[in-house]
Parts: structure tokens; C-alpha cells; sequence
């Protein structure tokens, strides 16, 4: 009888049937139900992304890029960069964090301008009462909108006592100066895309704007005169606001359905070793938005891959402290679009996902101790359902 092999084969069509991806936006492109004023809203965002700034229109005299696609460009507007920053803070123990501010600021700035250069300047150097200095690579923007509408709420449920559950995880939500709950940057000190878009265009491209309108200091020392043509401010709150559409609207990425049996059946066993090794209690899978005016963000679910608390890393990690996070605290990374990255950790110093996952300590100790422990079938099934993020 073929009745067995007819059967069987019809399972398989219809377990794979079962996996094809759903309709889902391409990378780079924005989220799914836009009013049309929303699509233009993105559209005119992103020229402003993507617009190369002079010295003659505001560049410098210190930055990093001379654009926000510059470091946010592969593989698509909106993605990572190979530019590595630099940061500094001083930290005095047990809770006290200076962000240097009298002395330049955490970021600084590696370029300078021609007419600055012709003062001798070429770059900022680490503040002299720095504790640490961090790098810091470029982090992606896919489904920042979407993460930005979460509510408060929402991600301080998620705060853990120390050992509350017998798995030596904790993680407590970062939080600004002015109390709001912060999700963005590797240590969660930023609240709100709309400041994360400001911050950008002083500190990376040295461009001032109306809530910005002095120009970055040199370690705390103003720009020579002569050295900035453009008159300040160099931008208007409209220009952030575009870019902040952008960025908000912005898509995340599509995650990766397997239609090949083998790869199928080792995600989904990976996807099991991924919450047996407590890797979802601080990578969670799902948070839900608020409500929103706009349709695209209203009540959705984001698979972002992070509960948006820092935790202790350890020391081998330590870099810099920023608001509320302790230098070896890091805010959980979002592992959205993992798939698509070439670097990885906060830095950019681990080349493959293998080693970042064997590099975390700290209160993931346990959980990587487990991972290294596996069998190799077993790593390498964990590793495949992360490709498909």
C-alpha cells in the first residue's frame, strides 16, 4: 500500500506550507498600514537621513559622519555600520556617573573640519577626568518606532530583584535624568527616539539645532572663532521631527521562515534551547505596544529580543557608566535582524554570534556555562533558529 508514503508526504507539504513567511515589509522599508500622510512622512525623513552635510551648512567643526546614513547604511538606509565611536564617562563608586559634560560630553568626536584642522585640531581626546573610555559600534534602526511606543509600564514589569527567581538574574530599567524610563543606546539612557534623533545631529555631526543651539565644546573648550561658517541654529525642530518619522515608521526586520525540512526542524529545536537556557528571561520574544493614534503602531507586537533592562555583564565586558547603569551594566540587546549583522557585542569585538553568546558573563554566566556545555548538534540548532531573527 502507498497509503503510509502518501500520508507522510502530505504532512511534510503541509508542515512546510505551515512555515512560509507571512507577508512581511522588506528591509528598509517602512511598517505596514501607513496613512498616506504617514508614507510621506517617511518618505521626507528619509532625505533628510540621508542628506550630506558641509562645513558650509553645519558640519563640524568636530564629528563623527557627515550624515546619519553614513554610519546607518548596510545593508540597507537604516542598517549598521563598520564606524566604531568612542565614549567616556567617570565613574566614582558606588552610584555616582559623570557624563563629563565640562569636559566635551561621553561621545567623541574623531574627525574635524578643515578650517579646524588649520587650528591644529584633528580630533576631541578622552576628557582627562574620564574613569573609562567604550567603543561602540552602529547600532541598527529596524522597528525603533514600534519599540519607542511600548509603554512604561509595559518594560518596568519586567525589573527583577537579585535571585528573586533562583537564576542569579536581576535587571533594573535605566532611566534619565528627568526620571523617564530609557530604552535606546547599549546602556538604555536614552527615553525617546525623538531625543535619540536630536542627540544625533550635535554630538555625531556637530550640527546644532534649536534644542541644541551651541556647538559641541573641544573637552570643554569652545570652537576657535572663524572655524564654523554656518550661522546656529544649522538645522529647525522640523528637520528632527523628519527624521524622527523616519526612523519611527521604519520597519522591522522580516524575520526568516524555513522551508527546507532540515533547517525547519533544527530552529525549532533551537528555539526550545533557547528558552531551556533562561536566554528568553533577558532576550524576550515579544512586547506589545500601547495604544497609538497611528494604525501601524497601535497595540502591535514587536519581536524584539530583549526585556530593555540593563544587567550586569561582568567585568571583562566593564566599560563606562551612563544615568542609572554601572559600567559593567549593559541594557539587553535587541536581537531583531540578528541575521543581518557582521559584528557583534556592544563594541563590535566579536566576530561571530558563537562568540558573543561564549563572551557574556556576569548574571548570564549560567546561561552561557549551559550553551558551552551543549553538543554540537545542539549549538549549532540554537544557532540556526537565531538566523532566523
Amino acid at each position: 500500500m502507498r497509503t503510509k508514503p502518501i500520508l507522510a508526504a502530505l504532512l511534510l507539504s503541509l508542515l512546510l506550507c505551515a512555515c512560509k513567511s507571512p507577508k512581511q515589509p522588506n528591509l528598509g522599508e517602512p511598517l505596514a498600514d501607513l496613512s498616506r500622510a504617514e508614507r510621506a512622512q517617511f518618505d521626507a525623513g528619509k532625505k533628510v537621513f540621508q542628506r550630506v552635510f558641509t562645513p558650509q551648512d553645519g558640519l563640524g567643526p568636530l564629528f563623527n559622519a557627515n550624515s546619519c546614513a553614513q554610519c546607518h547604511e548596510d545593508p540597507v538606509v537604516g542598517g549598521v555600520g563598520d564606524e566604531i565611536e568612542i565614549h567616556a564617562t567617570r565613574f566614582v563608586a558606588p552610584n555616582s556617573c559623570d557624563p563629563l559634560f565640562h569636559q566635551g560630553g561621553p561621545v567623541i568626536q574623531q574627525d574635524a573640519t578643515p578650517l579646524l584642522q588649520a587650528k591644529g585640531i584633528t580630533k576631541e581626546q578622552i576628557p582627562p577626568g574620564a574613569t573609562a573610555q567604550a567603543h561602540r559600534s552602529t547600532p541598527p534602526l529596524f522597528g525603533f518606532g514600534l519599540v519607542d511606543a511600548i509603554p512604561e509600564a509595559t518594560i518596568l514589569s519586567h525589573e527583577r530583584r537579585h535571585g528573586a527567581k533562583g537564576d542569579g538574574i536581576a535587571g533594573h530599567a535605566n532611566r534619565t535624568i528627568d526620571g523617564r524610563v530609557g530604552r535606546f543606546g547599549r546602556k538604555a539612557a536614552v527615553a525617546a527616539l525623538l531625543d535619540f534623533n536630536a542627540g544625533a545631529f550635535p554630538q555625531e555631526m556637530g550640527v546644532t539645532t534649536p534644542l541644541s543651539p551651541v556647538e559641541e565644546t573641544i573637552n570643554g573648550t569652545p570652537v576657535p572663532p572663524d572655524t564654523d561658517p554656518a550661522p546656529d541654529p544649522e538645522i529647525t525642530v522640523d528637520d528632527i521631527e523628519k527624521v524622527t518619522a523616519f526612523t519611527r515608521f521604519l520597519a522591522p526586520p522580516p524575520q526568516q521562515f524555513f522551508t527546507n525540512h532540515t533547517d525547519l526542524h533544527l530552529a525549532r529545536r533551537g528555539r526550545k534551547l533557547f528558552a531551556h537556557l533562561n536566554c528568553a528571561v533577558c532576550h524576550m520574544p515579544k512586547m506589545n505596544t500601547g495604544p497609538s493614534t497611528s494604525k501601524a503602531l497601535n497595540r502591535k507586537t514587536v519581536a524584539l529580543y530583549s526585556d530593555l533592562m540593563v544587567h550586569d555583564m561582568g567585568s571583562a565586558l566593564a566599560d563606562i557608566c551612563l544615568e542609572q547603569a554601572h559600567p559593567s551594566e549593559f541594557r539587553t540587546e535587541m536581537l531583531m535582524g540578528l541575521r543581518f549583522r557582521q559584528q557583534f557585542l556592544h563594541d563590535g569585538s566579536a566576530k561571530t554570534v558563537q562568540e558573543a553568546i561564549e563572551r557574556h558573563d556576569g548574571e548570564a554566566r549560567n546561561s552561557r556555562d549551559r550553551f558551552k556545555a551543549l553538543k554540537e548538534k545542539d549549538k549549532q540548532a540554537l544557532l540556526k533558529f537565531l538566523e532566523t531573527i
